[in-house]
């Protein structure tokens, strides 16, 4: 029988999953005919080889990332086996996004796409979201928790899904590296390519402070050059996510920074 590409929801749905608890990646990959294997790999995350005319697969994942990479990983590893099967992929820690980042139609894409989509599926979000009157860094890292992927993928996650009108935005030393925004925002908001000094981003990544423990209130024109960005309030929270790079949770408190 000819296999059919399922997405994320579908996937659960057919297993009745409903809770976040009760995602078990390894059954799921096992019932799609997907064994998994822990061991060290050299110069990726994760790899899959499958053959697609007797639907089994062989994936493996790198016994030495940590827990909550590797639950992302193999939900990657899974969206290849859905949408490409046949084909051998080696996978880098670069394609393998949490924070569901990668941009374009690529395999990689489209994996990471469907691994944040079994992970942090819509409905179940909808349900959870709805314990928190604000969106903070504590909403973040609670259904982070509940979810259990990383700080990174649930904002990335939050934001995109538009519960509040936000930005989450990532900077190196360098300057911006990517950034997503709610599709409640309008787009001329769009970051600047560096740090402002007033930004706790620009503390934390340059100087060594400690990530923001709780939201702060802040101008727009420290995050934006549009010409009355001063007369609108941001809420701002950041967090490093490796050495030299910072990840900047932006809230809007204005709805003058609303999409018509």
């Amino acid at each position: 029988m000819t296999h059919q590409p399922r997405t994320a929801e579908k996937v659960l749905k057919s297993l009745s999953i409903s809770d976040p608890g009760a995602i078990d990646l390894e059954a799921i990959a096992w019932l799609s005919g997907a064994k998994v294997k822990y061991r060290e790999l050299d110069g990726c995350d994760a790899c899959i080889a499958g053959r697609a005319d007797v639907g089994r697969a062989i994936i493996s994942i790198d016994s030495r990332s940590m827990a909550r990479r590797q639950r992302f990983s193999l939900a990657h590893e899974i969206g290849h086996w859905e949408w490409h099967r046949g084909h051998q992929l080696m996978c880098s820690k670069d394609d393998i996004g949490g924070s569901g980042k990668s941009r374009g139609l690529s395999k990689e894409a489209a994996a990471n796409r469907f691994a944040a989509e079994l992970l942090m599926p819509k409905f179940m979000l909808k349900d959870a979201i709805r314990d928190f009157d604000r969106l903070n860094m504590r909403t973040v890292r609670e259904m982070a928790t509940h979810f259990d992927v990383s700080l990174t993928a649930m904002a990335y996650r939050l934001v995109e899904s538009d519960f509040h009108p936000s930005l989450l935005l990532a900077y190196g030393k360098d300057g911006r590296r990517w950034f997503i925004r709610s599709k409640s925002i309008d787009e001329k908001w769009f970051p600047k390519n560096t740090l402002d000094r007033e930004s706790s981003a620009y503390s934390i990544l340059f100087e060594g402070a400690e990530d923001d423990g709780h939201m702060s209130t802040i101008d727009g024109d420290t995050w934006f050059d549009v010409g009355w960005a001063d007369q609108v309030e941001l809420g701002e929270q950041s967090f490093r996510t490796q050495d030299d790079e910072v990840v900047t949770l932006l809230v809007a408190r204005s709805d003058r920074m609303l999409a018509d």
